[in-house]
């Protein structure tokens, strides 16, 4: 039996897994979530995507006041984690304060959303979980005292499987170039320095993976892909969590 399997049998009280999505821009962490929405509930099985109403689509007064509501929920339902790891973002070197401040509210809500995950049944899709909210805090300042900081924490929600997008950094770039939209922080680069932050964002991609096997907050099964087109794993690694 998987530990999040064990759990659910333990508690007693949900039948459901929540799947985190992780991966650099342009990876297709979107493109994934929705076919594997589409298969889940053409299965008949309850699919839900807690951060859709906190999404980019999402009028921004509205957008704002749900992160804001999300933040608040967080830090009263568990002031000792969050005691601990607002620090540590502070710690870990971020260029300004404005970075600082959108970290731990990117924190707030990863951990707001994963919660409501874990709570659900069915199926819940998270693509910015616990990894890679540590991957944009990585990505420009060091990760290492957040790191250490989830590992002392009381507690933290993590996912019950984290499904790892990986694809070469020449072929998300070529994806970023192609996007209509602009919500990655890596297109506002200049053209010569998005390949460089991609190669940097996939090691540290590796590095948090490698983390999560070893000192991550809970056991979970790890699954990398390379894409939309492997999507029937990450079904049958579903559908084996929810028998």
């Amino acid at each position: 039996m998987s530990p999040g399997a064990a759990r659910r049998s333990s508690e007693g009280r949900r039948r459901g897994v929540a799947v985190e999505l992780a991966g650099i821009p342009g990876a297709g962490k979107s493109r994934l979530a929705r076919v594997l929405a589409d298969e889940l509930a053409g299965q008949g099985i309850t699919v839900t995507q807690p951060q859709a109403p906190l999404g980019p689509s999402v009028p921004i007064g509205l957008r704002l006041g749900r992160k804001a509501w999300a933040c608040a929920g967080t830090t009263a339902r568990d002031p000792a984690t969050t005691a601990r790891i607002v620090p540590a973002i502070h710690a870990s070197g971020q260029p300004g304060p404005g970075d600082v401040a959108g970290r731990v509210v990117q924190w707030l809500v990863a951990q707001h959303v994963t919660d409501r995950a874990l709570r659900r049944e069915g199926a819940s899709i998270l693509d910015e979980g616990l990894v890679q909210c540590l991957w944009s805090i990585g990505l420009r300042g060091d990760v290492t005292p957040v790191l250490a900081a989830v590992a002392a924490a009381p507690r933290v929600s993590a996912p019950d499987v984290l499904v790892v997008v990986r694809v070469a950094p020449e072929v998300a770039l070529e994806r970023l170039a192609g996007r209509l939209s602009q919500h990655s922080r890596t297109q506002s680069l200049p053209e010569s320095d998005r390949l460089a932050e991609l190669e940097r964002g996939d090691r540290l991609l590796g590095r948090l993976v490698d983390w999560w096997a070893t000192d991550g907050p809970r056991p979970a099964p790890v699954l990398t892909v390379s894409g939309a087109d492997e999507h029937e794993r990450v079904l049958e690694r579903i559908r084996t969590a929810l028998a």
